[in-house]
């Protein structure tokens, strides 16, 4: 860290790392339950509170960090266009280079992945989109820094980039209502399973008594 580096830029640059490695793996695991759910493995079984459980937690972490990416990303360029020399912050260079080693090691064992599975036959339709789902939010993550490294975009096109990004990861948001289903049935769905529990303790100790007194 050079001697241009102020605890506000350390804690901003950090944050925004975190937020964008957060909001990533959020949507990567968000996609991946839908794919489970719309396309899934007759191998494995997956519980439906496993799968909202995990919808709902994706969710949860995308409206709030994801914004909190955003804007502090926006602060980032903003200052950036009043302080230029701020780019070559050390702080700045050394999370943007991990970044893109972080992207790039995804790509690369994805398609590591991607080919494996083919030559053992595995090549099914949601491994495949999986696949692509990774490689897409990685990919685009690795475009966005080294665009941003090599500051080839302008303000309009960066604009049109998280303006798509944003309608995406609204979208993925937005379908959890439809697959997770709303708060107030996520509550009744607990009720019904406490219920059955209740049964289920019920009935065991029933059938311990009958196997106990043979009545």
């Amino acid at each position: 860290m050079n001697s241009k580096s102020s605890p506000k830029d350390v804690f901003l640059h950090l944050l925004s790392i975190i937020a964008l490695y957060i909001s990533a793996g959020s949507l990567i695991s968000l996609l991946f339950e839908y794919i489970n759910i719309f396309s899934p493995d007759p191998l494995n079984y997956y519980s439906y509170s496993a799968i909202a459980g995990s919808i709902r937690w994706s969710m949860a972490s995308l409206i709030i960090i994801f914004p909190v990416y955003i804007l502090i990303s926006w602060m980032l360029n903003k200052d950036y266009g009043l302080n230029p020399e701020k780019r070559e912050l050390k702080i700045r260079k050394w999370l943007v280079h991990f970044t893109l080693f972080v992207a790039a090691v995804m790509i690369a064992g994805d398609l590591v992945t991607l080919v494996y599975n083919f030559l053992g036959g595995d090549l099914t339709t949601r491994f495949v989109l999986k696949v692509l789902v990774v490689l897409l939010v990685a990919g685009t993550v690795f475009g966005y820094y080294l665009w941003d490294l090599r500051k080839k975009y302008t303000a309009k096109q960066l604009k049109v980039l998280v303006w798509a990004v944003s309608l995406i990861v609204l979208a993925s948001v937005a379908g959890g209502f439809f697959t997770a289903g709303s708060p107030l049935n996520a509550r009744l769905r607990r009720f019904d399973e406490q219920r059955i529990n209740n049964l289920q303790i019920l009935q065991n100790e029933i059938i311990n008594y009958w196997m106990q007194k043979n009545k």
